[in-house]
């Protein structure tokens, strides 16, 4: 049987750095989520923000933590593409109709559009394609803030306090994004929310980093299309207005099931490996 070949460099480099090296991954062990997080910070901000920054430190930390096998589970989760046409649907056109409405509520409330409201497919193919195949776009983040974040801190946490708490990770993560002034300081909140969204489809799809994929990307472009009619105020108006209605939505899905949105799983511990069982099933609860 092939040995882990961190453990192994770690075995053969001597006794003292033997046991920094165990104590080290113990550390680790027990607090993967905040290991993920800290290397996706170390690995994001000195770029300014490098979008692929958290799926990076996933692997790191899949390789720090449980080895080649963590890894390969890692990846593992990015080839579940049998999860039924309606969900493609979801993740590519549900993001569309959340910005769309989003834009005739802003008009409704007073904004002003520099175009007209009617969808430019052609441009939302065209930004969807970039989203997909663009390694420095957001949706290449996933690995990261669904792949390995969110099933261990639903292994903690309700999946409502495990969604918020990830989107205010993820929206932290933007950080240099709002001080530079590259997006406004409302995004943060619309980052929050759209986080239920992510995880309520994320268990649907058992565990779909694909699908999250998709639907990152589907936002982005969609919001390339809708906000962008907007100027000035009106545009921060706008991020507001995804906002409310990604609330008003996000707080329909917790509310239909809010049993399980709700409830904490049992034993919490936030050391999870990759190939447990997920612990929150929304299937199981329906039964």
């Amino acid at each position: 049987m092939s040995r882990d070949p961190v453990q192994l460099a770690a075995t053969d480099a001597g006794g003292p750095t033997r046991q920094l090296w165990q104590s080290s991954r113990s550390l680790f062990r027990r607090w993967p989520v905040t290991t993920f997080y800290v290397l996706t910070l170390i690995v994001s901000w000195p770029a300014g923000l490098l979008p692929p920054g958290p799926s990076i430190a996933a692997v790191a930390a899949a390789v720090l933590i449980d080895g080649r096998s963590g890894v390969v589970q890692l990846l593992r989760m990015v080839l579940v593409w049998r999860v039924g046409v309606r969900w493609y649907l979801v993740a590519l056109l549900g993001p569309l109709a959340l910005f769309a409405l989003a834009a005739w509520l802003n008009v409704r409330l007073g904004a002003t559009a520099v175009g007209s409201l009617a969808l430019d497919w052609s441009e939302f193919g065209s930004l969807l394609v970039l989203q997909l195949v663009g390694v420095f776009t957001g949706a290449w983040e996933e690995l990261g803030w669904r792949g390995y974040a969110l099933p261990r801190m639903l292994s903690r946490f309700s999946p409502l306090v495990a969604s918020l708490s990830l989107g205010v990770l993820w929206a932290v993560w933007h950080l240099p994004l709002f001080l530079a002034g590259d997006i406004p300081w409302a995004d943060a909140a619309f980052i929050v929310v759209v986080s239920v969204l992510f995880t309520a489809v994320f268990v649907r799809t058992s565990h779909s980093v694909l699908i999250a994929f998709l639907m990152h990307a589907s936002i982005n472009a969609a919001g390339g299309v809708t906000v962008l009619l907007f100027e000035g105020g009106d545009r921060t108006q706008m991020y507001w207005a995804v906002t409310a209605v990604t609330l008003v939505v996000a707080a329909l899905v917790v509310g239909l099931r809010a049993s399980w949105w709700l409830k904490a799983p049992t034993g919490p511990t936030e050391s999870v490996p990759l190939t447990s069982e997920p612990r929150h099933d929304i299937e199981k609860e329906e039964r």
